[in-house]
């Protein structure tokens, strides 16, 4: 009798955990107009920073030409988004556990062929995330820098984008460029200033920004903040270890902490769409076709 009561037990937990499983979730891309801004860096210690806020966090690695998130935590993946494509693992086989409790899909580069797949192969692919195990509230998407048709995409399939910019005038001019390609797609737009020497250089940034975008696009920009550039950065890459995790009193960390809150607290003032994962692949592919 108690092993049969406790197989009813482990039954009704696995059928909770199930409907966790199907609800919607916060899907958030991060993206940049050009490389080396540290947009990868912020998915990463921002996803760590949400988790330890008490949000079940899933990081994906969709930078399709240089994946690279592993590589700033020190992971070594077996396998990843390839071998769910050819058939050879499920999506809950590629999961990893990453620092702080996040989990993580580690992404594959090179992976251009995805606006030639077939609809057996989209069928299976939005089945695959669809079938995701895990009980999440957001998921952030890494996606790669610039405006191909596969990172915008990737953006466009999303509710929410954060633009990261540094004040470097090339900078700030793509970041522009990729608010002004999906300003009509998604429906918030945030943005991230990093790399700055200090408050006053931050905020005439995003002001000159969110100034543009309102004036040229009629879109408001949604200031987050800003990351202060600091060398315990550039020391936690070289160990490959998450700046949040090894510096987590470091002013880059402290910094990450207000945008994750303001994140958060955005769930309240800018209430955005909820979707499901295999809703936004879906949206994704259908954006890669056309």
């Amino acid at each position: 009798m108690n092993d049969q009561a406790s197989k009813l037990r482990s039954l009704e937990k696995r059928r909770v955990h199930q409907v966790k499983v199907s609800n919607s979730v916060r899907v958030i891309a991060v993206t940049s107009g050009k490389g080396g801004v540290g947009k990868t860096n912020f998915s990463v210690n921002v996803s760590i920073a949400l988790q330890e806020m008490g949000k079940s966090v899933l990081l994906i690695d969709a930078d399709l030409g240089l994946a690279n998130v592993d590589l700033l935590m020190g992971l070594n993946p077996k396998f990843n988004l390839f071998h769910v494509l050819a058939g050879q693992k499920s999506i809950n086989d590629i999961i990893l556990d990453g620092p702080g409790g996040i989990k993580i899909i580690p992404g594959a580069s090179g992976l251009y062929n995805l606006a030639n797949l077939s609809q057996t192969e989209i069928d299976g692919l939005i089945k695959a995330f669809n079938n995701i195990d895990l009980p999440l509230d957001i998921i952030v998407i890494d996606t790669g820098a610039g405006i191909s048709k596969n990172v915008m995409s990737l953006v466009r399939a999303s509710k929410e984008v954060v633009v990261v910019t540094t004040p470097e005038p090339t900078s700030l001019t793509d970041a522009y460029a990729v608010i002004k390609l999906v300003h009509k797609d998604v429906e918030k737009i945030h943005l991230v200033v990093n790399k700055a020497d200090n408050f006053k250089t931050a905020e005439a940034t995003a002001q000159r920004l969110t100034n543009a975008s309102l004036k040229f696009l009629s879109t408001s920009i949604n200031y987050l903040g800003f990351i202060l550039e600091d060398k315990t950065v550039f020391r936690s890459n070289m160990e490959q270890v998450p700046f949040y995790v090894r510096f987590p009193s470091s002013l880059p960390s402290k910094c990450v902490m207000n945008i994750g809150r303001r994140l958060l607290e955005g769930e309240l003032d800018f209430p955005v769409r909820e979707q499901t994962v295999g809703g936004w692949i879906k949206k994704f592919l259908s954006f890669m076709r056309k």
